[in-house]
């Protein structure tokens, strides 16, 4: 009987126990593991260091509705240090709440992988500068955050010395520069410009005297500009380290009738025939007697889409050497008096945002030079592609000489209209091809979902992914962006979506069905349009997913 009344007591203290205890809701999953970040292929080996901006990829969560991903400066991801985020969902681990400050929020992410729109500058730390986590979010709450992976932005290499030309310097490009800084120490004169070669007009401008140019002592570094914002400060600007100091020969000045010579970028051409250049060329040319058999010691060089020199659809500065390359920090300071000319024979002329002196054509019309820096933008320095196999640019060069105006001040005149020099013979032509983008190599970088929810390379030249797929691409010299298309169809080519990013990496949102996709480059610096190449259109199948139901 005691017993029986101890039972029941036990029974009616547990019934009470487990009324007044609170409704235990199922704890989420795990949180995602094996985050990793990588630029072509999510099975590279694992590194650490990224010259471009890299995308990220991790293991599924099971019964996740969409991930979490936040990239910071911290391994704390405070606020303050968060460089990109679409916290958006408001649940913090486990179901709880918290406030998240939406910073670059886009739409959720609905596989195990995300390509930042970025341009993250060149950053390192000890042992990284960068963190990246991810969380998914179930109908359970929000996982823990992973473990979180660390890396830093940093260059390849320092630009090497290539073979150029008299009065250039060249150099081998660096994968993720946007640009370049050249520096004459002796002079301490620097200046920016796009491409991988640079005149030493600063050298010869005013000075007859071939010791100033005879041997010439250079360095460079790559720049890395941040295009579009990082909310938490990032510098807009990185640099590489400079190069060791390199020293270039020019020989004795030559004089004689104005001849055309060469054409130097990352190739060498002279002739029709030549090799395309991925950038606008630096233009050479040796003499220094015009059409007039006088001797003119200053120069401007021209571009234009036809074999009469008519249709100018490139003008160059006024520079005193033998070549002339583009430069993006504005053309030389001409000298307006005579005190001013005065400075420039005994020293060095600086940059400006215009030549700054009042220049002309020999028809008397003024003669605005492409490096000119204008109010909304950068110089537009480069030339718009062209079929190399039947299009090319026409160039020339004519003298320049100082005359004095009413008012006291120099003018540059073109002393020959480019038609007269180029119906003379002193014409040439060149051929500005930008590379296609590498969207493959022995198969297309695609990445996309098995059918148990892992991101992986696809193997084969059509791959066949589950839902979204993350294609990849290798950088092109000049681009500062990508532009992606989707269609249908290979061709005709019907566009069905676009988008701009300023990584080489994109999710494309493809309903089932087959498709095709390509990429060009985006260059700004191009006279009228920014468009570059596109390459070839891959093929992709993204099948619809497959449900199986469990007994």
């Amino acid at each position: 009987m005691r017993a029986a009344r101890l039972a029941i007591l036990v029974f009616a203290l547990l019934a009470t126990l487990a009324a007044s205890a609170p409704a235990r809701q199922p704890a989420p999953p795990a949180a995602p593991s094996a985050l990793r970040s990588f630029l072509l292929r999510p099975d590279e080996s694992v590194t650490h260091t990224f010259p471009r901006t890299p995308a990220f990829a991790w293991n599924p969560v099971r019964a996740a509705l969409c991930y979490e991903f936040q990239l910071a400066t911290s391994r704390t991801f405070e606020e303050s240090t968060l460089i990109w985020s679409n916290v958006a969902t408001g649940a913090a681990s486990g179901g709880a709440t918290q406030t998240a400050k939406k910073v670059g929020v886009l739409a959720p992410i609905r596989i195990p992988a995300v390509s930042l729109d970025l341009t993250l500058p060149w950053f390192t730390g000890r042992p990284y500068a960068l963190y990246a986590h991810v969380r998914a979010v179930t109908t359970r709450g929000a996982t823990a955050w992973s473990r979180s992976f660390g890396f830093n932005m940093h260059w390849d290499q320092v630009p090497i010395p290539m073979a150029a030309k008299p009065g250039l310097v060249r150099w081998t490009p660096v994968e993720g520069a946007t640009g370049y800084e050249v520096w004459y120490p002796d002079i301490r004169k620097s200046f920016a410009t796009h491409t991988n070669v640079a005149d030493e007009r600063e050298l010869y401008t005013f000075h007859l005297d071939d010791g100033w140019w005879a041997t010439v002592r250079w360095r460079v570094r790559a720049v890395r500009e941040v295009l579009g914002s990082i909310p938490n400060g990032l510098p807009a600007v990185s640099y590489g380290p400079w190069s060791p100091k390199y020293a270039s020969t020019n020989p004795a000045w030559s004089a004689g009738k104005l001849q055309l010579k060469s054409a130097v970028s990352d190739v060498v051409s002279s002739d029709w025939g030549d090799a395309a250049h991925q950038l606008m060329p630096a233009l050479t040319f040796t003499g220094d007697v015009g059409l007039d058999t006088r001797n003119y010691r200053l120069f401007r060089v021209y571009a234009f889409t036809d074999s009469d020199c008519v249709n100018v659809v490139y003008r160059g500065s006024v520079v005193g050497g033998p070549a002339f390359a583009p430069r993006e920090s504005g053309p030389l300071k001409l000298p307006t008096s005579d005190d001013e000319l005065d400075l420039a024979l005994s020293g060095v002329l600086p940059s400006a945002k215009t030549e700054t002196a009042k220049t002309l054509s020999a028809e008397g019309m003024a003669v605005n030079t492409n490096e000119n820096i204008g109010t909304t933008g950068g110089a537009h320095v480069d030339l718009p592609d062209v079929d190399a196999r039947t299009t090319r640019y026409f160039w020339t060069v004519v003298p320049v000489a100082i005359s004095v105006s009413d008012s006291g001040t120099f003018e540059y005149d073109d002393v020959e209209t480019p038609q007269d020099a180029c119906e003379a013979g002193r014409v040439s032509t060149f051929a500005k091809l930008s590379r296609p983008a590498i969207t493959a190599s022995g198969t297309p970088y695609v990445s996309g979902l098995t059918p148990n929810g892992r991101l992986l390379s696809v193997a084969g030249p059509r791959p066949v992914v589950y839902s979204t797929p993350l294609v990849a691409w290798r950088p092109v010299i000049a681009a500062s962006a990508y532009r992606v298309e989707w269609s249908k169809s290979k061709y005709p080519w019907r566009r069905a979506g676009t988008l701009v990013t300023r990584s080489t990496s994109a999710v494309l949102n493809l309903r089932p069905g087959n498709w095709f996709y390509r990429v060009r480059g985006l260059n700004p610096a191009q006279v009228g349009t920014s468009a570059m190449t596109w390459s070839s259109p891959v093929g992709l199948t993204v099948s619809r997913p497959t449900f199986r139901v469990s007994r």
